[in-house]
């Protein structure tokens, strides 16, 4: 069976090490890893790669919602569970960039959550 593929945005490069580390190692996904919007929305023009979920960064040069934009708007990632890992609380933001999308926010935790939503969605 293929390892399934996630999309890490983060811009703080020790949270990525982290998140790439723990979903490999502790969930056995494989990490594609983009340190801005502009750098994913890259990626998936460029080597049109597959992926099973993203997790995405909101407050970043190319913010996250731009890469959810372009997933929405492409079929092949469509249907692609995304994930928005933000120290934002959701007062803090539009919440319109939430939809179809999950939320959580950075934090003591958080990336046991992302694990268990990658777990049930992909």
């Amino acid at each position: 069976m293929d390892k399934k593929v996630v999309l890490v945005v983060e811009d703080n490069k020790e949270l990525r090490e982290v998140l790439k580390t723990i979903l490999e190692t502790g969930y056995g996904y494989e990490v594609l890893e983009a340190t801005d919007g502009a750098t994913a929305i890259g990626i998936l023009t460029g080597r049109k790669p597959h992926i099973d979920a993203a997790i995405l960064d909101i407050v970043m040069k190319g913010h996250g919602g731009s890469v959810r934009d372009y997933l929405k708007k492409m079929p092949q990632y469509r249907e692609v569970p995304i994930i928005y890992h933000t120290g934002l609380s959701k007062e803090q933001f539009d919440n319109r960039i939430l939809e179809g999308a999950y939320y959580i926010q950075k934090g003591e935790g958080s990336i046991k959550k992302i694990g268990e939503i990658l777990k049930s969605k992909i």
